[in-house]
């Protein structure tokens, strides 16, 4: 396989990740032959400025939490303490740290296997963890068309035009590369003799090149998973990749300290044994440990109504069944053309089960009761409608226009799913509409309050 020239690669990487050993992410300079020591001393370069929402702390500090539209980031020492960042803000910079908050929507756009090998390259080339930047640049190259086997060798070029940090160069012999081979991706210091044979003689043969072997050889060590002699190398290969995950797409880090991201990014990697990735995670040191970047938004609905629209964040984790439910008849378009049927102006409005001449709509099954889940009946939570029946809900729906915590357990309770993020100024009007008793259903809007359609917002 054809590598590219020297000039083109460092061209390539001074754009993506400013030679990806300095963790930048990205740096204004054309010049395709700038020395290392120019390009490992800079800071990184930076995002467009409204992209960026800067804290001036340490990422400790806060924890950031996903919403269905953005993202939100909490100060842990101040009340109040919770920033909802614009949904065009999709980079956040601590005083320690930088967080990518797409990377994990983006690694999900490559195969898995693609996403390790990638984890597997840094540390095999670089002997550290990769960060969230740089995987962003080389998940675009893939989707641009890259194979595994091109960053191979350009990972290669990069690691030989730096081999005073890498260790790698263009002289060094076929079994000395097969013995730094060894060395990072195996966690091994000494070579077998068979191996080295074997392996030198795939490089000198040319049935290899130097980049494409280290693929080839972190392919063989996972083969051995299980066995009693090298089963060992393919776990240690795997809990590099679970640190690196962790660190890079999990948590979405980059240090913003040059030397820190390639000092600590070998220490890190370092620490990972075949048995133990807990004192890696710990040298990380995140506290903020239930994010996981890889993890989707919760859906949100649109209610349009004739009043205006409703924005409804639901909630999955805590009434899974319930929005399930929710979601199928708002994906049918169920829900287009009913009414707010019941408005009582000190408790709830209810929808989702009339048309406008009062004419229910027949319905899906009902559903299991969801109550007690954690979410309460509070000002602008969305619950479920049933009858006395318990395990009665089908389409119906009512937001809550004022706390009825009661509701919580009140007669079995009634399942919250979700709660209004936008619109409660909607809810509000709906709420003092005018109403009246019409074919025997009491509360029922003078002027109907139509529900013009329900659909997904994200």
């Amino acid at each position: 396989m054809k590598l590219m020239s020297k000039n083109n690669i460092l061209a390539i990487i001074i754009l993506g990740l400013t030679l990806t050993l300095s963790a930048c992410g990205g740096n204004s300079q054309t010049s395709t032959s700038p020395s290392a020591s120019n390009q490992l001393s800079g800071p990184p370069a930076a995002a467009p400025a409204d992209t960026i929402a800067n804290f001036n702390a340490s990422r400790n500090s806060f924890v950031i939490k996903r919403t269905g539209l953005s993202f939100t980031v909490s100060d842990k020492a101040s009340t109040p303490n919770v920033v909802n960042l614009q949904p065009t803000q999709t980079t956040v910079k601590f005083t320690d740290f930088t967080v990518s908050l797409l990377v994990g929507d983006k690694s999900k756009t490559i195969a898995a296997t693609d996403l390790n090998t990638l984890i597997e390259l840094y540390i095999a080339f670089f002997n550290r963890v990769p960060d969230a930047e740089g995987m962003i640049y080389w998940i675009s190259e893939i989707k641009a068309g890259k194979s595994i086997e091109q960053l191979a060798d350009n990972f290669y070029t990069a690691a030989i035009a730096y081999s005073d940090l890498t260790g790698y160069s263009d002289t060094m012999s076929s079994t000395d590369f097969v013995r730094k081979i060894y060395k990072n991706v195996l966690g091994r210091n000494e070579v077998d003799q068979d191996g080295l044979t074997y392996w030198s003689g795939e490089i000198d043969s040319r049935r290899k090149s130097r980049g494409n072997l280290i693929r080839t050889i972190i392919n063989s060590a996972h083969s051995f998973k299980g066995t009693a002699d090298y089963g060992w190398v393919a776990d240690l290969l795997d809990n590099k990749v679970t640190v690196g995950n962790y660190f890079s797409i999990q948590q979405g880090l980059t240090y913003n300290n040059q030397t820190d991201s390639i000092t600590k990014g070998i220490e890190i990697a370092a620490a990972v044994t075949a048995t133990d990735v807990n004192t890696a995670k710990n040298i990380i040191g995140a506290t903020d440990t239930l994010l996981d970047l890889r993890t989707p938004p919760p859906p949100v609905v649109k209610i349009a109504t004739s009043l205006g629209d409703i924005l409804v964040e639901l909630n999955p984790s805590k009434a899974p069944i319930t929005v399930a439910n929710f979601l199928r008849y708002t994906d049918v378009g169920f829900y287009s053309n009913k009414i707010f049927h019941r408005v009582i102006s000190n408790f709830m409005i209810q929808g989702g089960g009339f048309n406008v001449d009062l004419v229910q709509a027949s319905t899906y099954s009902p559903i299991t009761l969801e109550a007690n889940n954690g979410l309460s009946n509070v000002r602008g939570s969305i619950a479920m409608a049933r009858t006395s029946v318990l395990n009665s809900a089908t389409s119906q729906f009512f937001i809550n226009v004022v706390d009825n915590v009661y509701l919580d357990t009140s007669s079995g309770g009634y399942a919250v799913f979700g709660q209004v993020i936008s619109g409660m100024d909607i809810v509000d009007k709906i709420r003092v509409v005018p109403t009246a008793t019409k074919n025997g259903y009491t509360d029922v809007p003078v002027t109907a309050v139509m529900i013009t359609s329900v659909t997904r917002a994200n």
